[in-house]
């Protein structure tokens, strides 16, 4: 559901925009502790990490995310129509995120976990590059029960609200969907959801972040977990090499362990499809390792432990 409110200052912005918004890079531990400003979170994205902005809890939300969209997608030599589509859905699932407010207990003390945007690139160099837009919101789950699908019901002709994701769907071409991670800005202890869209790049006007040319599969493992690690997971993964295979694995839980080998990487666990990727999606790689592990941990879950996770409390650690 969106509220109207939040589009009330669409034709008053403009490029340069009155209020710019800080980002964080969510490369490193160290950058995801620290702060940078602007042009280092469209430096991170252009080289193939990962920029994570926070976004406001009121009615302003939708057009800071369409102000830092923006931004990046100039940057990035987006063909303007896309831009344009990219700006309206990221106000949307932006202004549903008022909807998901919820309270974090951090050392002692409530408070409101801030939702935040996140934009990176996947796909490789070729005409099936993408920049991939997910808003990340404490909310596990979605309000009385009601998730949405790609076979959404429209909203009434006379509705004022609640267009949101059929506007996004639209506008993806089906290219949307959400999954259950962790925050990236507010703590890895922090759970919630992202709901995220992709849209296409002009594959001549970005450079592609590529892995070096032959690297091994050690080195490559290495990325992955480094990014595995800022992400929570430091501690609980065991690893085996095998380099005259050009062969890596590490494990992250019991059923869920990431592969690479002959410069591709791969997961396995349960639900997990046949997808494979080259080396240089380390992001992509991490956020569907995050999804399985959060998706594992929610179906070892009791069902009334479920419930309480509305309020945003991470699941404890699966066994290994």
């Amino acid at each position: 559901m969106t509220q109207n409110l939040c589009f009330t200052d669409w034709h008053s912005e403009t490029g340069r925009g009155s209020g710019d918004v800080d980002g964080v890079c969510d490369w490193t531990p160290a950058a995801a502790a620290g702060g940078g400003d602007m042009n280092d979170g469209l430096r991170t994205v252009e080289v193939g990490a990962c920029g994570a902005w926070p976004l406001p809890g009121d009615p302003t939300c939708a057009s800071v995310a369409r102000r830092t969209f923006r931004r990046v997608a100039g940057a990035l030599a987006l063909d303007p129509d896309v831009a344009d589509d990219g700006m309206t859905m990221v106000s949307e699932l932006a202004a549903n995120t008022l909807h998901a407010r919820r309270e974090q207990r951090q050392q002692g003390e409530q408070r409101v976990v801030a939702p935040e945007l996140w934009l990176y690139l996947r796909g490789g160099a070729g005409p099936n590059r993408q920049l991939v837009c997910k808003v990340f919101d404490a909310l596990p789950g979605w309000l009385e029960g009601n998730v949405p699908g790609h076979g959404l019901h429209r909203a009434r002709a006379d509705a004022i609200s609640g267009r949101g994701l059929e506007v996004v769907h639209e506008l993806s071409h089906g290219r949307w969907g959400y999954h259950m991670t962790r925050a990236r800005l507010g703590g890895w202890q922090v759970r919630g959801k992202a709901v995220w869209f992709a849209v296409p790049t002009s594959a001549p006007a970005v450079q592609a972040p590529q892995a070096p040319p032959r690297v091994s599969a050690s080195a490559a493992m290495s990325q992955f977990e480094e990014a595995l690690a800022a992400r929570g997971f430091a501690g609980q993964m065991l690893r085996a090499d095998d380099p005259a295979e050009d062969m890596a694995v590490l494990s992250v839980c019991r059923g869920l362990s990431l592969w690479c080998c002959g410069d591709v990487a791969w997961l396995r666990a349960p639900g997990i499809g046949s997808s494979r990727w080259t080396y240089g999606d380390l992001v992509e790689v991490a956020e569907q390792a995050v999804e399985a592990y959060e998706s594992l941990a929610d179906a070892a879950e009791p069902r009334a432990a479920r419930k309480s996770r509305h309020a945003g409390r991470l699941a404890a650690p699966l066994s290994r």
